[in-house]
């Protein structure tokens, strides 16, 4: 499955709940500034990130909730805020306190209600400890195949809890992710205070869509924007391997979905597979030996390396491919959305999908 493009994190999780590009849903980073509204969003500040002033479209489980049909969420981006003045009917706010077995506790806590109308007919659940290791430590870590192994066990359990309820042949499950991630490096460092003129460097201020480099000048002259894109595009055209591509927001490439929302950076320079825009305040490459987080993503959504896991089990696929043990073709992950529509039997709000609910077999 590919991800949307930037490939990080609360971008992604938000298009696979309401089927939008981030350009269309609004939020297309971990980090980014508002010039309409004067604000900056901060994924770890949930006191100013919850706010519903920052998410669009409509999540699944709003979706199911204003249609009568039960949602419940556990710690997914976005499951704490007000949607059409409308909640999940039962959700978890984001905690690290919880084990993987907690989550899973809670989720048979939901299966195991008793009264059919209050049970959640959609369960979402967000397990961050993959991606926490892989940045930690890269992708390819003993430290990383060891949290692959123990989230394998925990799916194990949660798939044998169901099997144990009589319940296999009416769950769906689906185990997705959010992004790939390639590994960081030392020899891959594009200082930027080196490319752009010291009179220039001065209008940056602050940064957006790391690893990407996301320019909105602090000031209000375009002359000072287009200077900096100038800058970037020459050294660019000049060294036979930049390892970047720059762009103003108009021209980022179609492919991309990423240049019809002001949340998005007037400038933006988007690196090569696994390197990163950095400056000599920021890092000092003589005393330090090792650049992290040694896991990185947030590059070309249509590389390899930062694609997304799909794996689906249940009545519904099976009708829907033709049997079990099937390989789906590939698709992007605004897809997800109308898929869980129509298995749920609700009617989606608009979206950005193109497979009408369906995944296709190879």
């Amino acid at each position: 499955m590919n991800p949307s493009f930037p490939s990080v994190t609360f971008p992604n999780h938000w298009t696979l709940a309401t089927g939008l590009y981030p350009e269309s849903h609004g939020i297309v980073g971990n980090e980014f500034y508002d010039p309409e509204l004067h604000e900056s969003f901060f994924y770890k500040d949930p006191k100013l990130s919850w706010d519903s002033k920052w998410w669009h479209g409509e999540p699944i489980w709003i979706t199911t909730v204003l249609q009568n049909v039960s949602s419940a969420v556990l710690m997914w981006p976005g499951c704490s805020t007000t949607i059409h003045n409308t909640t999940p009917t039962y959700h978890v706010d984001y905690s690290d306190d919880l084990s993987l077995d907690d989550k899973v506790d809670v989720a048979l806590n939901w299966l195991d209600i008793e009264n059919v109308d209050e049970r959640p007919q959609l369960i979402a659940l967000y397990f961050p400890d993959v991606d926490q290791m892989g940045h930690r430590n890269g992708p390819d870590s003993k430290e990383v195949n060891q949290v692959i192994s123990q989230a394998d066990t925990m799916i194990g359990r949660l798939v044998a809890e169901i099997d144990d309820r009589g319940l296999s042949d009416w769950v769906n499950i689906v185990v997705t992710s959010d992004h790939g991630m390639s590994n960081s490096s030392l020899d891959r460092l594009i200082f930027y205070d080196e490319i752009l003129s010291p009179d220039l460097m001065q209008y940056v201020g602050e940064t957006e869509a790391w690893p990407l480099l996301g320019i909105r000048p602090n000031t209000s002259d375009l002359g000072i924007q287009q200077r900096m894109y100038d800058e970037l595009a020459l050294w660019a055209e000049l060294h036979h391997h930049p390892h970047y591509q720059v762009y103003q927001r108009p021209d980022i490439p179609e492919k991309w979905h990423f240049s019809h929302s002001q949340r998005i950076t007037p400038i933006l320079a988007v690196p090569d597979l696994g390197w990163a825009f950095v400056t000599h305040s920021t890092f000092d490459i003589k005393t330090r030996k090792v650049y992290r987080p040694i896991g990185i993503h947030g590059y070309d959504n249509f590389e390899e390396e930062m694609r997304a896991i799909f794996v689906a089990k249940g009545p519904a696929f099976e009708a829907m491919v033709g049997g079990r043990g099937k390989v789906v073709q590939g698709f992007q992950n605004i897809e997800l959305y109308e898929v869980l529509a129509g298995i749920l039997r609700v009617h989606p709000a608009p979206n950005n999908a193109t497979l009408h609910g369906r995944l296709l077999p190879l």
